[in-house]
């Protein structure tokens, strides 16, 4: 069984697989780049 799980990025709305505890499972970006834009930085 996989730890991973699927996600929805916050900014361009694809799915990506993280594991939980991962960073990008808590804030829901799917690159740096999304979570610049999303973030509006």
């Amino acid at each position: 069984m996989s730890e991973f799980e699927t996600y929805s990025c916050g900014s361009c709305t694809e799915t990506f697989s993280a594991h939980p505890s991962s960073n990008a499972a808590a804030n829901t970006y799917c690159s740096p780049a999304c979570e610049i834009e999303g973030k509006d930085l």
